[in-house]
């Protein structure tokens, strides 16, 4: 029947089509042959239908005896005339099992086939699927047939998908599991077709039902391969066995080095590893690129410090190698490219690699527009407390000095640190720090910066210099401080120590030396006082100190006692002469005293050296005498 409008007859509008198309239908015949009727309620209100439909419609599986690999199919429930639809499930046998066996269209249905208590024949079941809302019944057949025992090929993963750098010599090692949910035991082997793999075992047996399994090591050689996408397969074959052959495609993409961009004045972190490219210009080493913008005229500085013997290329846009550097001066295992003045504006190529080949580790890059930090301003020199200053030339009690001053950059994103040399007095400087500080972030109008010396040595006079260093190494010119060469800018004195044993000791009267033993002459008929002026030259180890001569006197019959008959002479500076006058009694008419002394040196607060005698005679034995 045709059901195509009626010229000049206009649809019910509002209708669904089924009940437009027995709508038109009845209107038709009416029109044309008056064979039936329709009531003018079906016409307005036709009878709504639903068609319950399933698919696929039928289930016809295998298994076989003793394999323990789950058979389940997956069946679509739907409504043809479209809408929800309810709906139920039966089947007849027990090895049939369905989830859900009921619910609302659309709907899928889960159905799992348990042959562990099946024979080794076919068998039938029916899943009946019924609808109280639709007009029709669905059955769909199960036919499902149940083989003789087998062993079974089952290989995961079924594929590989991996790229690497060219010139990578890191194996890219994965494993493949072989399987045997058979009943019986399985015997493969594995084939390759590319040179470039290689199999940790290629054959072997597997137990039956997945009591294990066997892993494969697939490894994938990338050295030898160029740039492109390359592919391979393993065949797994198993004679007699479900499953095979299997095979498993491998595709492996070799990309070129990768060269990201960065920006001047940037610190970049990373690593070199045998996944890595080979070095373009050093094809034995791996290497790390990067791309950089740079203006004619520019000066660039790049340096590379690393955990391995690192080494720097520069490369134009085209791969001309324009300077290349395997060790910064006064910097073992650092690379450095300094000063280098752009011919012309465009990218250039920045080669991280190493000196040695296969080589790898951490390393960290600086890519600068060289601008110097400005040099050190208001240096200061300081006792441990930092606030308490030395003056210049001045002694300082402590062996800790702390130097200060204000640092500038003019990159405002840098960072920079404080460099001292600090020397003894009489070396000459070096221009390599002794001590730095930790590295500061930049701040308008400058920072200053501390840095701490201990340890130094005792009783010794330094002088030092500063410059301003930034975090990739840029640095100032060193500036002096304090007094000229060569004069001292501090002196450390922390441990306050004793007086040397005085030298050079001697005695006179009346400006003449009197002989060890002679007499100072006079008495006569009355007694006469005669002056003896005692003399040795003093020194002290401490710097600043002064220091005197201090005498004891006995008559030669006395023993010293350190207490009587003390004498000190005037506060001189170390290493020089120190004297002290005592008037003696000459007595009368031949009357003798004899004396001998000693001698020892003290300092400004009274510490006192040991005691030397004058004379290099016994203690027994005259040095002078009066008259």
């Amino acid at each position: 029947m045709s059901t195509a409008a009626t010229p000049g007859v206009s649809p019910p509008s509002g209708l669904p089509p089924v009940a437009l198309r027995l709508a038109m239908g009845c209107l038709v015949l009416a029109i044309g042959a008056s064979l039936t009727t329709c009531r003018l309620g079906e016409l307005i209100h036709p009878s709504i239908t639903n068609t319950l439909a399933v698919s696929p419609n039928r289930v016809d599986t295998s298994a076989n005896v003793g394999s323990t690999t789950v058979r389940t199919e997956t069946l679509y429930v739907t409504n043809a005339d479209g809408g929800a639809l309810a709906w139920s499930a039966t089947k007849t046998t027990a090895w049939v099992d369905l989830q859900p066996d009921s619910g609302v269209a659309p709907d899928t249905v889960i159905v799992t086939l348990h042959y562990d208590t099946l024979s080794q024949a076919l068998h039938r079941d029916t899943i009946v699927f019924t609808s109280g809302e639709a007009d029709n019944v669905v059955r769909v057949p199960v036919a499902f047939n149940v083989l003789a025992p087998a062993a079974e090929l089952v290989v995961s993963p079924t594929n590989r998908d991996t790229s690497a750098f060219v010139g990578s010599t890191q194996p890219d090692t994965f494993s493949l599991r072989i399987k045997n949910p058979g009943a019986l035991p399985l015997t493969w082997t594995a084939a390759l077709n590319a040179s470039w793999v290689t199999l940790s075992d290629s054959g072997g047996t597997v137990p039956p039902q997945d009591t294990t399994s066997t892993l494969v090591l697939v490894t994938l050689r990338p050295e030898s391969l160029s740039i492109a996408t390359h592919s391979g397969r393993i065949v797994f074959a198993a004679p007699g066995a479900i499953g095979a052959p299997d095979t498993v495609p491998i595709t492996y993409a070799i990309r070129p080095c990768a060269e990201p961009g960065i920006t001047l004045d940037t610190i970049i972190t990373g690593s070199i590893a045998l996944s890595d490219c080979a070095a373009p210009q050093r094809d034995t080493s791996h290497a790390k690129l990067y791309r950089v913008q740079a203006a004619a005229g520019d000066t660039l500085s790049f340096r590379l410090t690393a955990a391995f013997d690192a080494y720097l290329v520069l490369t134009n846009s085209s791969g001309t190698a324009l300077d290349q550097n395997d060790e910064c001066s006064g910097f073992v295992g650092t690379a450095c490219i300094t000063n280098f003045r752009v011919p012309a504006s465009g990218q250039y190529l920045i080669e991280v690699t190493t000196t040695a080949a296969g080589a790898a580790g951490a390393f960290t890059l600086s890519a600068v527009r060289e601008r110097a930090p400005s040099a050190p301003q208001a240096a200061g020199q300081f006792r441990k407390d930092s606030t308490v200053a030395i003056g210049v030339g001045a002694v300082t009690p402590q062996d800790t000095v702390v130097f200060k001053a204000t640092l500038n950059d003019p990159n405002p994103r840098d960072s920079v640190r404080l460099e001292i040399e600090a020397a003894p007095v009489g070396s000459a400087f070096s221009n390599i720090p002794t001590h730095q500080s930790g590295l500061v972030a930049v701040a308008p109008g400058g920072r200053t910066v501390a840095v701490r010396a201990s340890g130094l040595s005792e009783n010794t006079g330094y002088h030092w210099q500063a410059r301003t260093c930034d975090k990739t190494g840029r640095c100032s010119a060193w500036l002096g401080y304090g007094n000229p060469d060569p004069a001292a800018d501090f002196v450390v004195n922390a441990v306050q120590e004793a007086p040397a044993v005085p030298t050079m000791l001697n005695q006179f009267h009346g400006g003449l030396a009197i002989p060890v033993g002679g007499g100072t002459g006079g008495g006569g008929l009355l007694p006469t006082t005669e002056p003896v002026t005692f003399v040795a030259v003093v020194a002290d180890p401490d710097p600043g100190d002064v220091v005197r001569i201090e005498v004891e006197w006995k008559l030669t019959s006395d023993v010293f006692t350190g207490t009587t008959n003390l004498h000190p002479g005037g506060f001189v500076a170390s290493n020089t002469t120190s004297s002290v006058t005592v008037d003696f009694t000459a007595r009368a008419l031949g009357a003798r005293d004899d004396y001998h002394w000693r001698a020892r040196a003290c300092d400004q607060i009274n510490r006192c050296g040991g005691w030397v005698s004058f004379g290099g005679n016994l203690e027994t034995a005259t040095d002078f005498h009066a008259p």
